[in-house]
Parts: structure tokens; C-alpha cells; sequence
């Protein structure tokens, strides 16, 4: 049996299972744990890749098509690559894998056969939901295999019953910046594939004259700048299922879009580069995903939440309330967009984070 090490099952559809990922590997190598990232879009075949990319863009242009798209139950065993999957087990099978960590349900039929193939010898695998409730693509896992659970240890980072926050997944050892020194200055985005109505708020924001760092999915989207707001953009040809020169997934590689330049794409190796502008931010404005909550608690950067995607993130949204951490836009706009107010939901992160666990932390104490 290998020991100190963990195999990480993510997903690269949007980037709240796949940013999680990346720095829960990184969060283990600090304990002296080694970490091995897999991306479940890896193993599915080229025709579906295309598939992903043009839902991608069909979600971000309509967000009535991306809502509509949490009713379709999916299953992705159609969409594997036969070859793909059966070299993966054999890797697995060489180099004795048994512990692991699954993010994405799609990862769970692969679990499945990896048992089969090493039995009678048996796997520790944990799911570690990085949302307050089941996403679309466990919830489809969840009516094609009922049993899902069976054998596999359950992780929740948040308690919906009593709307608390019991784990983090740390970002950065950098401490948040106070709050009077940060730039007044408010980013606004759709997660990892652009979704939501933040680009109907933006011309209100802008009226009410509130510099905006704005995330672009397009870089059609950056020509129409106002004064005083910034854009940045991920490249547009990167994909979270392609490994780099080095062999490793990497953050998503990116750049502030400047008239008259040409853009520099950078992809940090520790954390992803959005974070850096979180940091300096007096708030988020956007759905309440994943990956924007923690960023949200990692930076102590409050969250003005707009309307959610899917029923899960609505509850997202009632946690992210009921701990101080962020607003609903509504309320803040009824509030004049206050500044105070954000001040003391920051002033609520930096006093509670404190408390929170780093699940890395939990998952090596396990071992």
C-alpha cells in the first residue's frame, strides 16, 4: 500500500471542481503529502470535448440555456474513451493507488471498475463537495446510481442544517489585505465559464460610478470600456483537460486586457491568478459558486451574490448570508452600495476564517 499520497478526481466542466482540485493537491504537499490530479474531461472523446467548449459558449450567451441545462440528468458513460480509461486503471493498478479523493460524481464508474480489477484488495476513497448542496452533475449520479455512497466516505465543506462553514480549502499563506488599503475597486464575473446576469449589472454599476474589474469571456467584450474599469480574460485556447510542457494541469493562464497591447498570459504555479485581484477587491459580484466562495473566504473579500445557478448554489447563497460573508445584490443596492456594510462583512471573514478547518488537514489526519 503506497502511503502519504492521494489521487484527486476532478472535473474541468467550469472551474469550481477543477480550481478546488488543483489546490488541494497543493494544500497535502505542504503536510508532506504527494498529490496526484486527474481531469475527468481527459478520458471522454474528442467530438464531446467539442461538445463541453460549445456548451461553454451556448452558457455564458444565455444563462436561461445554462439554468435549463440543471434539469438534463447526464451520463458519461457514453462519452469515455474506452482506451483512455483502461490505461488510466493500468496506471493505477502499477502504482497501487487507494486513496482518493473525488470531486466530480462522473469519476464514481471509473471507481467502480479500478475495484473490480484490484479485487479483493479495497479502495479509501472520499467524496469532497465543495458546494452546500448536490450539483447537477451529482445529482444526475445520483438517479443513474443510487448506491453511489456505498464504501465511500462523504465530506461536506459546508453544513446546511446549521448554515455553517466547517472546512476551507486555503489559497494562499499571504494574509488578507486590510480593507482601507485595498483599491476602491469591485470585481465583477461569471465563475469559470462566464454564466449569470453580472453583465446586465455592469451599465447600472458603472452609472452609480463604480470602477469594475470585469472578467471577459470574449475579447470583443473588453472594447467597450468605460473609464476607470479594468478587464481581464483567460486565454482563449487553454482547456482545463490539457496538461502543460511539464505534464501537470495548471492554473488558468491569465491577462489584463489593455488597449493597444497585446495580451501576456500568465499562469501562476501556486494558485490561480484571479485570486491576486480578489485580494485588492472591496467585493466579488456574481453568482455564488464554488470556486468564488472560496475565494471569498480566502481573501476576506465579500460576496455580492446574484442570482444563482441551479438550486444548489441558491443554497450556497443562504450560507454564504447567514455567516456574514456576503449580500444579496439586491439588498446592496437598496443600501446605496454601501461600503460600510462590505467593510464589516469583511470584517466577519477575517474574524471567522480563523475557526475554519484546512480540509487538507482533515484528509491527512485520515491516513
Amino acid at each position: 500500500m503506497r502511503k502519504n499520497e492521494f489521487t484527486i478526481l476532478c472535473s474541468g466542466f467550469g472551474l469550481g471542481l477543477y480550481i478546488p482540485g488543483l489546490l488541494l493537491g497543493k494544500g497535502l504537499n505542504k503536510y508532506g503529502f504527494y498529490s496526484h490530479v486527474h481531469v475527468f474531461e481527459s478520458l471522454i472523446s474528442e467530438d464531446k470535448k467539442k461538445s463541453v467548449l460549445k456548451s461553454k459558449e451556448a452558457y455564458h450567451k444565455n444563462f436561461a440555456v445554462a439554468l435549463m441545462s440543471t434539469r438534463i440528468q447526464m451520463d458519461m458513460r457514453q462519452c469515455m474513451d474506452i482506451e483512455c480509461v483502461e490505461n488510466l486503471l493500468r496506471l493505477w493498478e502499477e502504482e497501487d493507488r487507494q486513496d482518493f479523493i473525488v470531486l466530480s460524481g462522473h469519476w464514481l464508474h471509473v471507481l467502480d471498475e479500478y475495484r473490480s480489477k484490484i479485487a479483493p484488495k479495497k479502495i479509501n476513497a472520499h467524496i469532497l463537495y465543495v458546494d452546500v448542496d448536490l450539483p447537477p452533475s451529482w445529482q444526475s449520479i445520483k438517479s443513474i446510481k443510487p448506491d453511489y455512497k456505498k464504501d465511500i466516505e462523504e465530506v461536506w465543506l459546508y453544513s446546511y442544517e446549521d448554515r455553517s462553514v466547517k472546512y476551507q480549502i486555503p489559497i494562499t499563506d499571504k494574509s488578507p489585505v486590510p480593507y482601507i488599503q485595498r483599491d476602491k475597486r469591485f470585481l465583477i464575473h461569471g465563475g469559470g465559464w462566464g454564466m449569470g446576469t453580472y453583465q446586465g449589472k455592469i451599465p447600472e454599476l458603472e452609472q452609480a460610478g463604480i470602477p469594475l474589474d470585469i472578467v471577459a469571456y470574449d475579447i470583443k467584450e473588453a472594447s467597450e470600456r468605460k473609464n476607470g474599469n479594468r478587464y481581464f480574460m483567460v486565454e482563449p485556447n487553454w482547456t482545463a483537460w490539457t496538461r502543460n510542457e511539464y505534464g501537470q494541469y495548471e492554473f488558468p493562464p491569465l491577462s489584463e486586457i489593455k488597449e493597444n497591447e497585446k495580451p501576456r498570459y500568465i499562469s501562476n504555479d501556486q494558485y490561480h491568478h484571479l485570486f491576486d485581484v480578489t485580494r485588492e477587491a472591496r467585493a466579488i459580484i456574481g453568482k455564488p459558486g464554488a470556486g468564488t466562495m472560496m475565494d471569498s473566504l480566502g481573501a476576506a473579500t465579500p460576496l455580492v451574490m446574484l442570482e444563482p445557478f441551479g438550486d444548489h448554489e441558491r443554497k450556497n447563497t443562504e450560507i454564504w448570508e447567514a455567516a456574514g460573508f456576503g449580500i444579496r445584490y439586491e439588498r446592496w443596492k437598496e443600501s446605496g452600495f454601501s461600503t460600510e456594510i462590505l467593510e464589516e462583512l469583511h470584517n466577519n471573514i477575517l474574524e471567522k476564517k480563523k475557526q475554519i478547518t484546512d480540509i487538507s488537514l482533515y484528509f491527512t489526519q485520515r491516513k
